[in-house]
Parts: C-alpha cells; sequence; structure tokens
C-alpha cells in the first residue's frame, strides 16, 4: 500500500492528521493558490498572482494598444479588459500623444492614444501633410468659389469643379454667403449637367441652344414640343384641336407634334401620314420627362436627334426643383 504524502508540496510544512485523512497535498489555501497559480505580487494597494497581468499593465502604460498587448502575451483582449476592470487598474501615467496631456476618465484608456477627438484629426491631419506640404488658405480660390455660388450655382457642383472637400465649401457659405444676393449668371450655368441646364432654361432659344450643344441637328422633319402638360388621355381629336386653335397650324402638314401628361411620365406624338393621324405614346419606366413649362412659350421646334436626345434625359420624380 501506497503511503499518504505527509508534507505540503508548497512550504513542506508537515501536514496535520485530519489533512492526512483527507488526502490534501498542501497546509493551507494560501500554499494551494501560490502552487496553482504562483506567488502573490504587491501590486499598488492589492496583491496579484498573474505575472501576465502585471506584464500587461507595464505594455499598456507604453505605447502598444491593448490588442497588441493581447498578441503579444498569447491572450483574448477580453481578459485584459477583465483584468483591469477587476483589479481597478487606472493608467493615469498615459499622455495624449498630440498634445501631451494625460488621459484622465476614460472606461477603456488602453486603447486611447488622443485625449479628444480634436487631437486624433489634428495628429491625422499632420501625418498625411508632413511639414512643408501643409494646406494653405487661398483666398483666390474662395472669392471664385464665392463668385459661383452668386452667380446661380450650388454647393455639391461647385465643389466637384473646383476639386475641395464639402466641409469646406459650407463654412465658406454660411460665412459670407449672405454678402451678396444670388443670380442666375450664364457663364456659370455651362458647369451644370444637361438635364438642370434645360430644366432652367426660360426661353425656347435657350431650349435649343442646349440640345444643338449636344445633339447637333441634321436635315429631318422638324418635332414641335408642345409647352405645358396636357391631360394624359387625350384623344387625336383633342390634340389636333390644340395644334389647330391654339398653335395656330395645320395639324395635317406632315410635320410631328408632342405631347406630355401632367404627371410627366408619358409622351404622346401625333402625325399627319399618308391620310391618316398616327399616334405614338412613349411612357417613361423611370423617373420624369423634362419638359418646357407652358410660362416659356406655345412651342419649341427642334430635330429628331435632338427630340430623341430629349427623351433620353430624366429627372427624378417628385424632387425639388435646382432654384427653389
Amino acid at each position: 500500500m501506497a503511503t499518504k504524502n505527509q508534507t505540503c508540496l508548497h512550504c513542506g510544512k508537515e501536514l496535520t492528521r485530519q489533512q492526512v485523512w483527507r488526502n490534501c497535498k498542501y497546509c493551507s489555501r494560501k500554499c494551494f493558490a501560490d502552487g496553482h497559480w504562483g506567488e502573490a505580487t504587491q501590486f499598488g494597494k492589492k496583491k496579484v498572482r498573474s505575472k501576465k497581468f502585471i506584464e500587461a499593465v507595464r505594455l499598456c502604460q507604453s505605447d502598444l494598444r491593448q490588442v497588441d498587448v493581447a498578441r503579444l502575451l498569447g491572450v483574448h483582449p477580453q481578459t485584459i479588459s477583465n483584468w483591469f476592470r477587476d483589479h481597478g487598474v487606472i493608467l493615469s501615467e498615459r499622455e495624449c500623444k498630440h498634445c501631451g496631456k494625460p488621459i484622465v476618465g476614460a472606461k477603456n484608456l488602453s486603447n486611447r492614444k488622443y485625449c479628444t477627438k480634436s487631437c486624433s484629426n489634428k495628429a491625422s491631419y499632420a501625418r498625411n501633410h508632413p511639414e512643408g506640404q501643409q494646406r494653405r488658405f487661398d483666398p483666390d480660390l474662395r472669392a471664385r468659389a464665392l463668385e459661383m455660388y452668386w452667380g446661380g450655382l450650388q454647393g455639391r457642383a461647385i465643389a466637384e469643379y473646383l476639386g475641395l472637400p464639402d466641409g469646406t465649401l459650407r463654412s465658406w457659405i454660411h460665412d459670407f454667403g449672405y454678402l451678396r444676393k444670388r443670380r442666375r449668371d450664364a457663364r456659370f450655368m455651362k458647369l451644370l449637367p444637361v438635364n438642370l441646364r434645360i430644366e432652367i432654361a426660360a426661353s425656347p432659344k435657350e431650349w435649343q441652344h442646349i440640345l444643338r450643344e449636344y445633339a447637333p441637328g441634321s436635315d429631318s422633319l422638324p418635332v414641335h414640343l408642345v409647352c405645358g402638360t396636357r391631360h394624359g388621355k387625350g384623344e387625336i381629336n383633342h390634340l389636333a384641336a390644340i395644334v389647330s386653335d391654339i398653335l395656330k397650324r395645320d395639324p395635317r402638314d406632315g410635320e410631328i407634334y408632342a405631347f406630355c401628361n401632367r404627371e410627366r411620365e408619358q409622351i404622346t406624338c401625333i402625325c399627319w401620314r399618308r391620310g391618316a393621324f398616327f399616334l405614338t405614346k412613349m411612357p417613361k419606366a423611370q423617373g420624369e420627362y423634362i419638359w418646357p413649362e407652358a410660362s416659356i412659350g406655345l412651342r419649341i421646334e427642334v430635330c429628331q436627334n435632338e427630340f430623341e436626345f430629349l427623351l433620353s434625359l430624366s429627372k427624378k420624380r417628385g424632387g425639388k426643383p435646382y432654384f427653389a
């Protein structure tokens, strides 16, 4: 029969008769803890047994992050967070990498390098713009941007054309945009997309000029765009009466007359061919057609390829006008 162990495995002290009868290996709980998890080390006002915890605190007080410390020690990052929470560790010796102030009051200081978001942004800007390459203020660029804003352009179109950040342009408009009243300037309207240029055109000549700029004319039959919107269920007789009574033209002259319904989602064309009227309806699958308002005039004469280019344009259904 094997003899039972009668001395403590940690300190070598002789065990009592009751401990020997219970087959104990350690004389006390302290020896059991020291034997299993190591001897306690004084850390601040507490005693800590984990050497990895002390090493984690030392590394986190340096420039390493909590994730990097966990990778070095071979533990999960949440384990280090639990150590700091259970032992009440406050890494007050850490300082902001930008301004040098101590980082105080954060729950997880091991992940923090900067005391505020402002210091983080300034440090990021300093890394991306080394000394000598710092972005400097350009008064000519600001004057040009404001001139384009006062000329009728919106902020997004100006930022895309000049290559400016949206925040910079918004701050300029907020600080100086009220100094002058905004008016439409023909010099800057050319910078807008074609659908916006046609939408804000105020005369038939502007419509024709813009369409011919993007779709040069040909010798084909003209197409008459009837300004304003009409009821979508107009029949041939009703549309022919509009051509003869309102436009004062002969609907049987062989030319094409185009009408747009009130929802701007369908265009109806009538044309006299071979002794009869031909009716063509072209519904829009998505968005709305761009169509001249009744305030512009009675009709706009374009060629067929310009008319096809106009049909290819669209705007978001129910969207706000560019100049509200």
